[in-house]
């Protein structure tokens, strides 16, 4: 597979370059794309002085915005698969095999990585925070068809049909819950697999109770407008 590692930067200079670093140290074959959404501090500069490939965006569009370019990129280039890291830290380079494995074999389009899996190494977050990611992945779940239990990971991998569909259609602002929607009901085959990982190395979580809130409610619409939207496009196809 041609792979590239996307990562989505938001003011990610204090952790990018240990997170660039394992990169190249546990996953040497993969190429690294860094799109910078509009930084206010030394992200991109970081990103270019160590070589890697680099877009910055000219307003701050969010995140899923920010990872629609980095697949439109992708698909530019002929690129196969996509890896998702982002900038804070959390994701552990060495974990990407398991993200690549359902890819690789044929089982999955897609693949989502669970931070509450069983493994070690992450702090599962207390109270509300919590109970409100469950409520989060039972909705998804029940939804897709798919056992979900962790509809807020941002540790993903795309294959070619998803990356067809993505770089297009990701959905912008906090993408996540949505996302599985999406990628269920417009025929891609999704996965989730176990994987460790890692509190932020810098900053703080963007994930606060208020945009928590303000997931579930978009996740609440989007179970009535997705069909609808699919179903549209079909009609136009037709």
């Amino acid at each position: 597979m041609k792979v590239l590692a996307l990562i989505p930067a938001r003011n990610e200079a204090g952790s990018l370059p240990a997170v660039l670093a394992a990169l190249r140290a546990d996953q040497p074959a993969l190429d690294i794309l860094v799109v910078d959404d509009a930084s206010g501090d030394g992200t991109s500069v970081i990103a270019d002085e160590s070589g890697v490939a680099r877009l910055r965006l000219c307003e701050h569009l969010g995140v899923g915005n920010a990872i629609r370019a980095g697949l439109r990129y992708a698909r530019r280039r002929g690129y196969d698969t996509v890896v998702r890291v982002d900038g804070d830290g959390q994701h552990p380079a060495g974990e990407i095999d398991a993200l690549l494995a359902p890819l690789a074999d044929g089982r999955a389009d897609a693949v989502v990585g669970s931070r509450f899996g069983g493994h070690a190494g992450y702090r599962t977050p207390p109270g509300l925070r919590r109970a409100g990611q469950r409520a989060l992945s039972a909705w998804v779940s029940a939804a897709t068809g798919i056992r979900i239990s962790d509809a807020t990971s941002g540790f993903w991998a795309f294959g070619a049909r998803a990356i067809a569909l993505l770089a297009d259609e990701h959905p912008p602002g906090y993408p996540e819950p949505e996302l599985l929607l999406l990628l269920a009901r417009s025929g891609i085959r999704v996965a989730e697999v176990p994987v460790r990982m890692n509190p932020r190395l810098a900053g703080r979580s963007s994930l606060s109770a208020g945009r928590l809130g303000l997931a579930c409610a978009v996740t609440a619409l989007a179970l009535v407008v997705t069909p609808w939207r699919q179903d549209a496009k079909g009609a136009e196809r037709g």
